[in-house]
């Protein structure tokens, strides 16, 4: 036995380290297997035509605010319009939306083609369709609220645009409970017939701050003139209304500061007021400056907690130190959707008080 152990050790000796050798000189490879993992299904989502990027300018100090409007464009002479006197607000006794059920589910059926009527059953119709546009589509989505008995007495009726938020859609205003105050206040005989238009804003909301191009394009070269063409609207400045929350509140500002002769009334709830989002070419807290907004009711309000409420607060300073007539309102809160539906009311107040109930008083619908 020894003497076969002696004879086969040389021999292992010589494989194993031949074996060695030859997986040391071996050539590495160039290349890692890849990894091979289940293929995943693409959802189909809508997207818009690419828009260009949102500008981000670095924070601007007043002095370079001001130093961006040493020379002030001559502005083209604008229609004026008397509106009808202001009607002090009372509070209302609605009551406010408490319950379990929130956001408020919406039944807004799709009509390709407006409607000419709606029943006097008490409730208003609310409905989405489309509206054209030559800017991120061919055409984009809104919802509407048509008061009850809407185009049964041949008369116009004042319109509020109401603009939603960021992350919400274009039903966001009826989420909030919408509806049901219009309904109810058209019913009590608080607030004239009205109709509300809810556009969506969508990615264009978000990465654009202003121009032709962005929401503010869009809603004063196509989505004002679609409406005042398909549907009974009081089509001048003393017939509408604008307002938005948080990135709508931006953009209702934006929009009014830059178009006053189209409205008789803004009104930004937890407005997004920043330059570091917007540059001082489109933004409400600096276009103030040279806006004539000597004919326009401004409202502006936020919860104390809102973590908007620098540039909320700056804008009202800067309202104020202008001497520009506005409201300002610090509400318990913050920045949430319960904030918004507890203060509707009072938003819907404040819009609605300038317009007088007696329908005969409004211009008849062509």
């Amino acid at each position: 036995m020894q003497r076969l152990k002696n004879l086969l050790m040389p021999g292992l000796l010589v494989g194993l380290l031949t074996g060695c050798q030859i997986w040391l000189t071996a050539p590495l490879p160039t290349v890692m297997p890849k990894a091979e993992f289940p293929e995943i299904p693409v959802v189909p989502v809508f997207t818009e035509e690419p828009m260009p990027a949102t500008f981000t300018p670095d924070v601007l100090t007043a002095p370079a605010v001001a130093a961006f409007f040493t020379q002030v464009p001559t502005k083209t002479p604008t229609p004026t319009f008397t509106p009808y006197p202001t009607h002090t607000p009372t509070p209302s006794t609605t009551p406010i939306i408490h319950s379990g059920i929130f956001p408020i589910p919406v039944e807004a059926p799709y009509f390709a083609t407006p409607p000419t009527s709606t029943d006097c059953n008490g409730q208003g119709t609310v409905l989405n369709s489309r509206f054209p546009s030559k800017v991120a589509g061919r055409t984009r989505p809104y919802h509407i609220y048509l008061p009850p008995c809407y185009g049964q007495d041949g008369r116009v009726y004042p319109v509020i645009y109401l603009i939603h938020g960021s992350i919400q859609t274009d039903s966001h205003w009826l989420e909030l409970g919408l509806a049901r105050y219009a309904d109810e206040g058209i019913a009590s005989g608080r607030y004239p017939p009205f109709i509300a238009i809810m556009p969506y804003s969508g990615l264009m909301g978000n990465v654009t701050s202003g121009g032709w191009k962005s929401i503010e394009g869009i809603t004063v070269d196509y989505l004002l003139p679609y409406i005042d063409d398909n549907y009974c609207t009081w089509s001048e400045g003393a017939g509408r209304s604008i307002g938005g929350i948080s990135r709508g509140g931006y953009w209702a500002l934006e929009i009014a500061f830059s178009h006053p002769e189209l409205f008789s009334a803004v009104s930004g709830h937890s407005s997004h007021l920043r330059f570091q989002t917007d540059p001082a070419e489109y933004n409400p807290l600096a276009t103030y400056a040279t806006a004539d907004l000597s004919n326009m009711r401004i409202w502006l309000d936020r919860g104390e907690k809102d973590f908007l409420r620098p540039g909320q607060n700056q804008l009202h300073q800067s309202l104020d130190e202008a001497g520009i007539a506005h409201e300002y309102h610090i509400n318990e809160g913050g920045h949430s959707d319960f904030y918004w539906a507890e203060h509707l009311p009072e938003y819907l107040d404040w819009h609605l008080a300038l317009w007088p109930k007696d329908r005969e008083s409004y211009p008849p619908c062509n």
